[in-house]
């Protein structure tokens, strides 16, 4: 009975709290619609239930006494949660660039499937691509290291301090950013590479064999080596994704750690 009047009595930082965690709906897995609404509610609450147990809001002096520095507060904090998990976003959206780059190559841009996890159309490689990225990502505990990172965050970023503004925040995300080329155009190379190379091959075909019709036997051509570089590279594959997320993972702690 302690627990839940005190509970009740620091409703107003369990709400501070809540909302930097809220920023674990946002990252894969846990942002997915095969997750349903009320699964993710409930850990959301029971990782914040567990933090306010913790302390991790004791020091805090805001009260509700002023509402618009309270909903400031709340704001400020649930953007701290969100800039956190863009960052493992970002990487996804890279490995989705990749995924999208490769189909095009391969002739199946205009064949997209519908992706039961975001629940929107995503291209065929593309969305293979992402899978496996994710399943990788729960391989090497990602989801879990996000979470430890926020309750790292109340060390070097207090409730009520606004760090999303200071030119160093807006550098590193800038830079973030522009990794999501950096991720697409490494991740697809060996298959976008090898496909050039097959354009050429054939293209040097179409001119010594005229009677050859290489637009009718290129996009089989193209689609099979496709698939059996990617079959070849999926090891490469797996291994370049272990050592982007390690970085990913990096990146988070050295944002927090840095950025106050």
């Amino acid at each position: 009975m302690n627990v839940i009047a005190l509970f009740i009595n620091e409703w107003d930082k369990f709400l501070l709290l809540l909302a930097r965690f809220a920023g674990i709906s946002f990252i894969p897995v846990f942002n997915t619609k095969s997750v349903p609404v009320q699964w993710r509610v409930f850990c959301t609450l029971i990782i914040t239930f567990f933090a306010w147990d913790m302390g991790l809001a004791g020091n805090v002096t805001i009260k509700t006494d002023n509402i618009l520095v309270y909903f400031w507060v709340v704001i400020t904090e649930a953007l701290t949660g969100i800039a956190l998990a863009l960052v493992i976003q970002f990487f996804f959206a890279g490995v989705q660039l990749a995924g999208q780059a490769i189909d095009t190559q391969m002739g199946l841009s205009m064949m997209n499937v519908v992706d039961p996890i975001s629940g929107t159309q995503a291209p065929i490689i593309g969305n293979f691509k992402y899978v496996v990225a994710l399943l990788v990502f729960l391989e090497v505990n990602g989801h879990h290291y996000f979470i430890s990172a926020i309750f790292e965050s109340y060390e070097a970023l207090p409730i009520g301090q606004n760090f999303l503004l200071s030119p160093y925040f807006i550098q590193k995300y800038i830079n973030y950013f522009g990794n999501i080329f950096i991720v697409g155009c490494k991740l697809s190379m060996p298959i976008v590479g090898t496909l050039m190379v097959t354009d050429f091959a054939m293209g040097v075909i179409a001119r010594t064999v005229p009677q050859m019709n290489i637009f009718v036997v290129g996009m089989p051509v193209k689609i099979l080596v496709g698939l059996f570089v990617l079959l070849v590279t999926i090891p490469l594959y797996v291994y370049l994704l272990n050592s982007y997320l390690a970085d990913v993972i990096n990146e988070i702690y050295d944002l927090i750690r840095v950025v106050h």
